[in-house]
């Protein structure tokens, strides 16, 4: 289908995602939330897609909430405005760290409050060298959303969670690199080819094998070790009867690179 908000390119099993309102910062309109929605639930479904790479048009990643929209939220009540949040989280954020592809969020730019954690819910960031990065919410008076708590302080733990959130102070890229939120800084004109390599090296993986460990490296810090011992043994199962399991044995055998078809 054609998007308003979203451009995408599909191509070798990887889809380009960009976020396509540069006249606002690409900041997020309920019109964007809607149509990532959907097509997060497509690429998952689409079995061609191997790997995703999550980016934004013009001079930002994303600058977070619209604030046209939110300005009308004074006039809504607590328990609207709670509602539309949580579909944020549970039809974008959620389905996005969930996916059982690997996604990488190539930084373009500014990347501020609910921008900075669309880029933390993908599984690898690469930025530009002048991208920054803000828990911004504090500096209008709100509280971070979209996963952000829980995200920050599993990846930089909580005294550096604390500091970013309480403070909304701004990150260079080098100091995000740094603190373990950003994988690698590249100059801007090779953020997407260097997200693209990677996107495609992962793409030429075993497909099941990598979403199947990429779920289970979420589940990892809320689950005891029997827990995950299970979870690991039912994930093995599945992945013993794959193509790819198949594939892996034999070249191994045949002593060349494995040829993964993601099935």
């Amino acid at each position: 289908m054609g998007y308003q908000t979203l451009l995408l390119d599909i191509s070798e099993s990887v889809a380009t995602v960009t976020l396509n309102r540069a006249d606002r910062l690409n900041a997020f309109s309920s019109g964007m939330q809607s149509e990532l929605a959907q097509l997060i639930g497509e690429l998952a479904r689409d079995t061609q897609v191997r790997a995703v790479v999550l980016t934004g048009a013009g001079r930002a990643f994303c600058a977070g909430g619209d604030m046209g929209e939110m300005a009308q939220a004074f006039e809504s009540s607590p328990l609207i405005d709670r509602n539309k949040l949580r579909r944020m989280l549970h039809e974008v954020f959620m389905p996005l760290v969930r996916l059982e592809k690997p996604v990488i969020a190539a930084v373009n730019g500014a990347a501020v409050g609910s921008g900075m954690n669309l880029a933390l819910a993908a599984d690898f960031v690469i930025a530009a060298q002048e991208a920054k990065m803000s828990q911004a919410f504090i500096k209008v008076g709100l509280v971070p959303d979209t996963g952000g708590l829980y995200l920050l302080s599993r990846l930089v733990g909580l005294g550096r969670a604390k500091d970013l959130c309480l403070t909304g102070r701004m990150l260079t890229a080098q100091e995000a690199l740094a603190m373990g939120l950003v994988h690698e800084v590249v100059a801007a004109e090779e953020l997407l080819s260097t997200a693209r390599k990677l996107a495609l090296e992962l793409a030429q993986g075993p497909t099941a094998a990598i979403g199947l460990t990429k779920t289970l490296l979420n589940m990892a810090p809320n689950a005891s070790l029997e827990q995950l011992a299970e979870f690991e043994a039912y994930a093995l199962a599945v992945t013993l009867s794959t193509d790819d399991h198949r594939e892996g044995v034999q070249a191994f055998r045949e002593k060349r690179p494995a040829r993964f078809s993601g099935k």
